[in-house]
């Protein structure tokens, strides 16, 4: 983990955690990195990409990637406190977690959980529940009226773009971003890539997903608190096929494109995330645009 702060960097988690201790004392609203990592597949560095946000005791979920509920055991939380779901896109990286999320809950859960997200999201969460059904049949079976339907306990809800969800802790913006570029003719331009802000009492926080430059993600951004920004790194384009380099170039950022982005939306903290190993002249290329702080995001870390 590193931070940059005024061109002056810091490895350790131990700074960090002072650091954190510091400007979050006496605040109701917590973010989690449950997950930083990026792009299909395991890693042993890193979980994948799943940020909590808590306000007031109640825990809300941003993307769900591989190992979600380890990683949520590992925060002291079980399935079953999450209620409330949001996805920025519906890539296998940020959802494969989520059949985990829905049935491990299900013999401890007695009230719902929501998935929300860009068109589709029902769809899927209706596949996850049809993975469930033989599960759930046993589980119902032996244990008798101790257990619901899962049909009555899980639900997803498609978003469109604008104010997507309100309740007394905090108010979710959405947008759509640049990480697809697919035409409309096709039959999967349905689907549509988010970025989320999120306002608390305390907090303005920023999670940009997946995506490429973006002026409606630079608006959404605009004095928050925290963005929380994907990047690729080098090592991430060193390891992926020929036909993946253009996705890679155009609908990610890069470290000067993290830069710029922070910089023109003037946020006070930048943490990256769903990243792979950050080189300190990734970062250096970042604070030539950007001079607030910069923390590479680590699994678990806390702010």
């Amino acid at each position: 983990m590193a931070i940059h702060c005024n061109k002056f960097i810091i490895f350790s988690l131990a700074m960090i955690c002072l650091f954190v201790q510091q400007t979050s004392h006496g605040q109701d609203t917590t973010l989690t990195l449950l997950g930083t990592g990026g792009g299909p597949g395991g890693d042993t560095s890193r979980a994948g990409i799943a940020s909590l946000l808590t306000v007031n005791g109640t825990h809300y979920l941003f993307d769900a990637g591989e190992s979600v509920a380890r990683q949520l055991a590992f925060a002291g939380l079980i399935e079953s406190d999450i209620h409330h779901v949001f996805l920025t896109h519906l890539h296998d990286d940020h959802t494969v977690g989520l059949p985990s999320l829905v049935s491990f809950a299900h013999t401890r859960r007695t009230s719902g959980l929501t998935v929300y997200g860009p068109p589709n999201t029902a769809a899927l969460l209706d596949g996850i529940l049809a993975y469930q059904a033989r599960d759930a049949e046993i589980r119902i079976a032996e244990q008798g009226q101790g257990l619901r339907d899962p049909l009555e306990l899980f639900q997803g809800q498609d978003l469109g773009p604008g104010v997507v969800y309100e309740d007394e802790n905090l108010r979710i913006t959405a947008v759509e971003n640049t990480h697809y570029n697919i035409p409309e003719t096709h039959p999967a331009s349905i689907n549509k890539s988010y970025s989320y802000r999120v306002e608390t009492a305390d907090k303005v926080i920023v999670f940009t997903g997946d995506t490429g430059p973006s002026e409606a993600v630079e608006k959404l951004a605009q004095g928050a608190d925290i963005l929380v920004s994907e990047m690729v790194t080098n090592e991430a384009l060193a390891s992926v096929p020929a036909f993946v380099m253009e996705h890679m170039l155009e609908e990610h950022l890069s470290n000067e494109e993290v830069g710029k982005l922070a910089q023109l939306a003037e946020v006070e903290m930048l943490v990256i995330s769903h990243t792979s190993t950050v080189t300190q002249e990734e970062i250096d290329n970042i604070a030539r645009y950007y001079q607030g702080t910069i923390i590479v995001g680590e699994d678990l870390a806390q702010f």
